[in-house]
């Protein structure tokens, strides 16, 4: 009989333990950015509607020749394509104004936020030689990360592409840097 009692009492100790494990409502509920980076930033260029002809930048995740580590590492800021699987970059054609795009899909969405950083503390703000962005954005949702950087004096928002990223995102973003 104590036997039983003690089994019973386990038992309901057991379910009590486990009615009150805190469970995080968003694990497990995050629906991963649809689409390539590319039709991606091209749905934020077209909401923003930025007042320079721009365009897409040849980036080749598996070229690992000088030239495209030299490229990857200028609009990515990261030194090899190890962690990311899909890129995009969206800069203006001509003239010197200061505006840089970046969207990464990572392949570990662990791996975000590291990423972002990396890209926020690599890419340089001034790589254009007569013009410099003075600001500068990453946010993260998932498996993406938007690196945008912008010279205000072109009557541009960096933030404004962060909250047109958050609206892809429905709503929310992960983190922001």
């Amino acid at each position: 009989m104590k036997k039983i009692i003690l089994f019973l009492l386990l038992l309901a100790l057991l379910f009590t333990c486990a009615a009150c494990r805190r469970k995080n409502p968003d694990a497990g509920n995050q629906q991963p950015l649809p689409g390539t980076m590319e039709e991606n930033v091209s749905k934020l260029i077209e909401k923003e509607q930025p007042q320079f002809m721009g365009g897409f930048m040849p980036l080749d995740l598996k070229d690992t020749s000088e030239e495209g580590l030299w490229a990857l590492k200028g609009y990515t800021g990261l030194d090899s394509a190890e962690s990311i699987a899909d890129a995009a970059v969206y800069e203006p054609m001509t003239g010197a104004q200061a505006f840089s795009l970046v969207m990464v899909r990572v392949k570990n969405a662990a791996d975000a936020k590291t990423v972002a950083q990396q890209m926020k503390e690599n890419i340089d703000p001034r790589k254009w030689i007569c013009a410099g962005a003075d600001q500068v954005m990453v946010a993260g949702y998932g498996d993406t990360v938007l690196f945008v950087m912008a010279d205000s004096g072109l009557g541009i928002s960096a933030q404004s592409y962060v909250d047109g990223y958050k609206e892809l995102c429905g709503g929310k973003v992960d983190f922001t840097l």
